[in-house]
């Protein structure tokens, strides 16, 4: 099984949707996660051209103006909907995984940009979290790092990345390492470089996959880097605990190696 987190930068343009699709189905997506759709009616987003089947349930949140927007897509076979939390900032779906019969919960993030205004943002997800139980994967563009290494040309926030860690640390959830780019935000002609998208899961998601790994995917459209989350061994490679980060790269910053 395998899950996709795309911050797209506009949903609208038929190639950002082509693009979409394309990652999909190359890498047999059951959850799909969409940060930044830009459409302030997120009714007018082509989900079906994003999926490229008919086979699937979605959420939406709109827009507000040219900033946020997020979309949940999954495969309707795999995932029976129950629930849906939303605000601005995230997008919660709430299902039941038919092949294990348990509550699978789902949260698409677009994390807030103010150093005032993240840890109240993370106090309310800690408290959704206490209040639904289940197999937990948190997912999306944080807007946050958790070490100095996790920026490059840009000003590292001590307290923002103290309440992010201690967000991870009370929710209870696991940062998985990630293969493929070292950084998975680009701006300032590439010069400006950060780690902001990830996926956190709880325990038992590793109990029951235990062979779970994620990767930084060439960003392509956008100027983040889609982050893909594979639960086999089969389907990525070796575990995510032998993944080797590494500035050796000649042809951009940040790319990580997979050691052999």
């Amino acid at each position: 099984m395998n899950f996709i987190s795309i911050s797209s930068r506009g949903i609208s343009k038929r190639h950002n949707v082509d693009w979409v699709r394309r990652l999909k189905l190359k890498h047999m997506v059951s959850f799909l996660s969409i940060q930044e759709t830009q459409l302030m009616e997120a009714e007018n987003i082509d989900v079906q051209g994003c999926w490229g089947a008919e086979n699937f349930g979605s959420s939406k949140v709109n827009s507000s103006g040219q900033s946020g927007g997020l979309l949940n897509v999954w495969d309707w076979s795999l995932f029976t909907f129950c629930e849906v939390i939303t605000s601005r900032h995230f997008l919660i779906n709430i299902s039941i995984w038919t092949d294990i019969s348990e509550q699978m919960v789902f949260a698409n993030i677009y994390g807030l940009q103010l150093c005032t205004e993240k840890a109240t943002f993370w106090k309310e997800l800690l408290e959704i979290k206490n209040s639904k139980p289940g197999i937990w994967i948190v997912m999306g563009d944080f807007n946050a790092v958790r070490r100095k290494e996790e920026r490059f040309n840009s000003i590292f926030c001590e307290k923002t990345a103290s309440d992010f860690n201690n967000f991870i640390h009370e929710i209870g959830l696991i940062d998985l390492k990630m293969g493929g780019y070292r950084f998975t935000c680009f701006r300032n002609q590439d010069l400006k470089l950060r780690k902001l998208d990830r996926f956190l899961v709880c325990p038992t998601f590793l109990n029951i996959l235990p062979h779970t790994s994620v990767t930084a995917l060439p960003r392509e459209i956008s100027n983040h880097c889609p982050i893909l989350l594979s639960t086999s061994r089969k389907d990525f490679g070796p575990t995510p605990f032998r993944f080797f980060n590494s500035w050796m790269a000649s042809d951009g910053f940040g790319k990580a190696f997979i050691s052999k």
